[in-house]
């Protein structure tokens, strides 16, 4: 069975810095190729929703390290996002990376959260590991929506040509 490395928490917030600067990447390339206005605006929430989370650990990192400049790992912890926009993946693929980036980001969170005695920071890691949670649900309502588009012609459920009469 294999230990989990214990981080410093100059490096905890550097590989977190790291991980939202990836998730935004990932988001912006999705919000790229999709063709969809409505996930288009979901991505602008999820968008935002890391660039603050990365405004959050900056902050932070330059309270608790104000005179080490921040220097962030060319690795991230999550190497599919980086794996999945450089291969060209599609919609699907880039969903399925982001889904998985999303839980071990929240994982991620959770025990560092369960790990730290300052209660600033375990609410700190708390929140954003909820945050996380809530990105992971997002993604899969999407996911599934485009696995349902994909299957059907969503025209059809529209102009309810594929809708059940339920009832009498």
């Amino acid at each position: 069975m294999s230990q989990k490395p214990d981080f410093t928490t100059l490096e905890v917030l550097s590989i977190a810095i790291k991980s939202e600067i990836e998730a935004v990447k990932l988001y912006t390339r999705m919000k790229e190729i999709t063709k969809s206005d409505d996930l288009s605006l979901k991505l602008d929430f999820l968008i935002a929703q890391e660039l603050k989370h990365k405004e959050i650990l900056t902050e932070a990192y330059n309270k608790k390290f104000p005179e080490v400049e921040l220097s962030i790992p060319k690795k991230s912890l999550i190497p599919t996002i980086a794996e999945a926009i450089e291969k060209g993946a599609g919609l699907k693929e880039l969903f399925e990376a982001a889904m998985e980036a999303e839980d071990k980001a929240e994982k991620f969170y959770t025990e560092l959260a369960e790990k730290t005695r300052d209660s600033n920071s375990k609410s700190i890691l708390q929140h954003l590991a909820s945050m996380e949670h809530s990105h992971f649900s997002i993604l899969v309502a999407e996911y599934k929506q485009l696995e349902f588009s994909s299957e059907y012609n969503s025209d059809d459920y529209l102009r309810g040509e594929r809708l059940m009469n339920l009832g009498p």
